[in-house]
C-alpha cells in the first residue's frame, strides 16, 4: 500500500484469492490519501506523524481484510514496512511540542499599538455620539465592548493574536476612563 503522485492509494499486488476490500475501508483510504498528499508537502512534524499513524492503522485494517500482511510505504519518509494486522491496545501518544518562548518585547509593542489605536478610535466614536446624541454614547460604547469581549476572550491563548487582543482590551478600558473623566470634568 503506497500513496501515488495523484493523491490516491495504490494497494499493490492483488492476489487471485484476495477478498474484496470493503467500501468503508476504500473510502477511508481515499480520505487518508487526500490528507496525506497535502500534509506531505505542507505539514509540520505533528501533522506528518498523524498521517503516518493513520496510514499504519489503515494498513493494519487492510491486512486484516485481506488476511495477509501488506507493505505500507510511509508517504512522508518513503520507508516501507510490513504490517500484519491491527495493533491491539491504544495508540501511542505523541509527545507535545514544547511551547515556544513568549516574545514579550515584540508582543508588548504590538499590544501597546493596538491599545492606542483602540482607545483613539473608541474615544473618537464616543465623542461623535456625545456631540450628536448626548448620553447615548454610554449604550453605544457598551455595545462595542460587549461585541468585542467574546472575540478578545477567545483570542487570549492564540500565539500571535493574544497581543492585539490584550491591546484592544486595555484600549477599551483606557477609553472608558478618559470618556468618564471628560464627562465629569
Amino acid at each position: 500500500m503506497h500513496l501515488a503522485a495523484e493523491g490516491r492509494v495504490v494497494l499493490g499486488d492483488r492476489r487471485p484469492g484476495d477478498p474484496a476490500v470493503p467500501a468503508e475501508l476504500r473510502s477511508a483510504l481515499s480520505e487518508w490519501a487526500a490528507v496525506a498528499a497535502t500534509v506531505g508537502v505542507n505539514g509540520g512534524p505533528v501533522e506528518q506523524n498523524l498521517v503516518r499513524r493513520r496510514g499504519r492503522q489503515l494498513a493494519g485494517r487492510l491486512a486484516e481484510a485481506l488476511g495477509r500482511p501488506v507493505d505500507f510505504t510511509d508517504p512522508v519518509t518513503g520507508q516501507t514496512e510490513r504490517v500484519s494486522g491491527r495493533a491491539t491496545g491504544p495508540l501511542p501518544r505523541v509527545a507535545p511540542e514544547p511551547p515556544a518562548p513568549t516574545p514579550w518585547a515584540t508582543g508588548l509593542a504590538v499590544a501597546a499599538f493596538f491599545a492606542v489605536l483602540t482607545a483613539v478610535a473608541d474615544i473618537a466614536l464616543s465623542r461623535a455620539f456625545i456631540d450628536a446624541l448626548g448620553l447615548l454614547w454610554v449604550p453605544a460604547n457598551l455595545l462595542v465592548g460587549c461585541g468585542l469581549a467574546p472575540s478578545l476572550w477567545l483570542l487570549r491563548r492564540t500565539p500571535f493574536w493574544r497581543w492585539p487582543a490584550l491591546g484592544c482590551a486595555i484600549g477599551l478600558g483606557v477609553a472608558w476612563v478618559c470618556l468618564l473623566a471628560g464627562q465629569l470634568g
